[in-house]
């Protein structure tokens, strides 16, 4: 890679996105025993603002890399990432309100699964992005570090089908953790050589092979008419060569 500003910004990407996968398995480990004690769920909510902070900076990161390239799978990653994480947070809300509100409200409960599926879908096709553009530009990266970001694009992309489901939203944050901690694979990317792509061998035009001298039809010596093949000259018996 050519240009330091690729390899700054996907560094930092890297770097943010091993902070961001550290501290969402914290979150979720966190939550998790927060249902049994509810002190400990502030911690991880204190964790979650962290996380969002940090992915402010890594769609930062994606846009401007996305610039330099001029790239429509980077360039889309941002807003599709962000509108469709604001939609599943309003959808969260409304759902658990009307989830466990009295009964005139079970409507905001399909409304919020509504928009919960619809901000999946948008979150679906960021990611999927971001698995395309690792897949479709290995040329930009060592082969590792091409391999785990289009695996950690994939993977965060699968998660989000989990999300659709709500329930089994929880097999969605495990694989969104795995694809988190290989999409922070370039952070090691600063100084690393870009994958060598081998270039075909252009074939070399073949020269047309020069057209033999024609034999010699005078003597050099006398400057008589000589026939093809004679040794001799006839007029002045020199040898021909």
């Amino acid at each position: 890679m050519s240009d330091t500003r690729i390899y700054k910004e996907f560094g930092d990407f890297g770097k943010r996105m091993k902070v961001i996968a550290i501290l969402t398995l914290l979150s979720f480990i966190l939550s998790l025993v927060g249902a049994f004690v509810p002190p400990i769920g502030i911690v991880a909510t204190l964790f979650s603002l962290i996380i969002i902070i940090f992915f402010l900076l890594v769609l930062g990161n994606v846009k401007r890399a996305g610039k330099v390239l001029n790239n429509k799978e980077l360039l889309g990653f941002t807003p599709k990432f962000l509108f469709g994480t604001i939609i599943r947070f309003i959808g969260q809300m409304l759902w658990g309100i009307g989830w466990f509100a009295i009964e005139d409200l079970w409507i905001m409960a399909v409304i919020g699964a509504a928009l919960i599926i619809v901000g999946s879908i948008l979150r679906f096709m960021a990611w999927g992005g971001i698995k395309v553009f690792f897949e479709t530009n290995t040329q930009l990266f060592p082969l590792e570090i091409s391999e785990k970001g289009t695996s950690g694009g994939k993977l965060c992309k699968i998660s989000t089908i989990f999300d659709m489901t709500i329930i089994l939203s929880i097999i969605g944050e495990i694989l969104r953790i795995i694809g988190y901690f290989k999409l922070a694979s370039t952070k090691d990317l600063i100084g690393a050589p870009a994958q060598t792509i081998s270039q075909p061998i252009a074939p070399q035009p073949v020269s047309a092979s020069a057209p033999s001298a024609p034999s010699a039809n005078f003597c050099p010596n006398c400057g008589s008419s000589v026939s093809p093949g004679a040794r001799f000259c006839p007029g002045c018996g020199s040898s021909i060569n």
